[in-house]
């Protein structure tokens, strides 16, 4: 009997512990059951609760579209809601200018611009002797050659040279640095031949340069009575006459120079022709200063499209809004089916009035330093395609090299303007030849618009920093009624 009821005593232990082992298991299955709907519920929870990401990178000409899509809806009725309770003059709240018609505003007067001077000119006798001289030197190696004509410009003289039938163009330029010592002068530069005219143009610096005032060019007829609203003001050529530049035609430019060349009062005399010719909802600017301090005085002109970049990270964001932007434009397009932002903006049932938009890079160097990448991407973009939906690109930069001006850059922006640098590796980098080391600074430049094989050189207008305090303190009135921030009322 004992060996029966120790095998019962085993099989009912078995049964026990077989028992155990499945409530376990029951046990451990719905610990599982509830971490996994714990999960789900706390996932939920954090689904429910995510704000929804900006879709706009910077608040450039915010549209309230944009601003909608930046923030839940509720949130956004209310904020509608509260501005229509609050009184109009607590407020500096006002629609972006680009879904408005262009209105008639009152530009700057030019009495604010300093008058020219009295132009210095070199007496017949000297240019007679420099006529004379340079027609020895050129004897005095056995060169066969006459000058022909002489033309005096704001800074330098132009001799025409003409070769006699036989002598070859470079027996002449191979003599730049001798005649350079025999005429005293402190460069030289070569034009060979001139275009047009069998003649090689010798190019001397005047010893009393005459400085071209940015109000001088604004008078003439060639600005005034110029229909596009993008006319801006370079300068004079060699022959006195003023250079008008279209930036709907360039329709990207580069602008590179040392140190004190001239540069940044170039981008100056850019921007304050465009004050001039065009009202703010025509033209819309985008500043990017790096530097901090060369854009200061345009801060508070109703041109703006936003507030003057100065951080070079910020600059990255809003070069990525302007490829956005230009997406954009071209989608409104394709739905009113026209090809440009002039067909557009003549359309009668257009969703909004697009204006140009005008960004201006004073510094490429200190970009390409943060984000190269995306820097010189965005620019390529911008350059490839903007034209047509009004979007124009000025970049500058005082350090001309390839890691800065790098070869996609190059290729894409076809306009250049070249101030005095100091090797011709630089002046390679920019023109894709030399010329520009032998510039004298102060604003004298080699441009060539739209990829021209041909380089007119120009003396730069200038213009103080008075003036151009003076013209941007007369759009701070009209401030408010551009700027597309919203201000609490205190």
């Amino acid at each position: 009997m004992e060996p029966v009821a120790r095998e019962e005593g085993r099989g009912q232990e078995e049964v026990a512990a077989t028992a155990a082992l499945d409530r376990a298991e029951e046990d451990q299955e719905e610990m599982k059951r509830q971490e996994h709907s714990k999960k789900r519920r706390s996932f939920a929870k954090r689904t429910e609760s995510k704000k929804p990401s900006s879709l706009v990178p910077y608040n450039v000409m915010m549209t309230p579209a944009d601003r909608a899509r930046q923030m839940n809806r509720p949130a956004y009725e209310r904020k509608k809601e509260a501005m229509k309770e609050k009184p109009v003059e607590d407020q500096a709240v006002h629609q972006p200018a680009a879904t408005t018609e262009p209105r008639d505003v009152t530009l700057p007067p030019v009495e604010l611009l300093s008058e020219p001077a009295l132009r210095l000119e070199g007496s017949e006798n000297d240019l007679a002797a420099q006529r004379e001289q340079l027609e020895a030197t050129l004897k005095h190696f056995h060169v066969d050659a006459r000058v022909t004509d002489v033309t005096e410009g704001p800074s330098v003289v132009r001799f025409e040279v003409q070769p006699a039938p036989g002598v070859k163009v470079n027996k002449v330029t191979n003599l730049t640095d001798d005649l350079k010592l025999a005429m005293a002068a402190i460069d030289l530069r070569m034009e060979a031949p001139i275009p047009g005219k069998n003649a090689i143009g010798i190019e001397v610096p005047k010893q009393n340069r005459s400085p071209v005032v940015l109000r001088e060019i604004l008078e003439t007829d060639e600005f005034r009575q110029h229909p596009s609203p993008l006319a801006v003001a370079l300068g004079l050529d060699i022959t006195g006459h003023p250079s008008v530049i279209d930036l709907n035609a360039m329709p990207h430019g580069l602008i590179a120079g040392s140190t004190g060349s001239g540069k940044s009062v170039c981008i100056n005399s850019i921007l304050l022709s465009l004050l001039y010719k065009s009202s703010p909802d025509e033209v819309k600017l985008l500043l990017i200063d790096p530097k901090v301090v060369e854009l200061a005085f345009y801060e508070n002109i109703p041109h703006l499209a936003a507030p003057v970049v100065t951080d070079p990270k910020e600059a990255t964001m809003t070069l990525k809004w302007s490829v956005q932007e230009m997406e954009r434009r071209y989608q409104l397009f394709a739905s009113a089916g026209v090809r440009d932002i002039k067909g557009y903006n003549r359309k009668e049932d257009k969703e909004e009035h697009l204006p140009y938009l005008v960004i201006v890079i004073d510094e490429l160097a200190d970009l390409m330093m943060i984000a190269p990448q995306d820097v010189e991407e965005s620019i390529c973009r911008i350059a490839q395609k903007a034209r047509a939906c009004g979007i124009h690109l000025l970049v500058a930069t005082q350090r001309p090299s390839v890691d800065v001006i790098t070869g996609l850059i190059k290729a894409n922006i076809p306009t250049r303007a070249a101030f005095a640098v100091s090797s011709m590796a630089d002046s390679r980098t920019i023109l894709d030849a030399g010329g520009a080391e032998r510039l004298i600074g102060r604003g004298d430049m080699l441009f060539s618009e739209n990829g021209a094989s041909r380089f007119v050189r120009l003396q730069g207008t200038y213009v103080a920093d008075e003036e151009i305090e003076r013209v941007t303190a007369t759009g701070k009135i009209e401030q408010n009624l551009s700027i597309c921030l919203i201000r609490k009322s205190s």
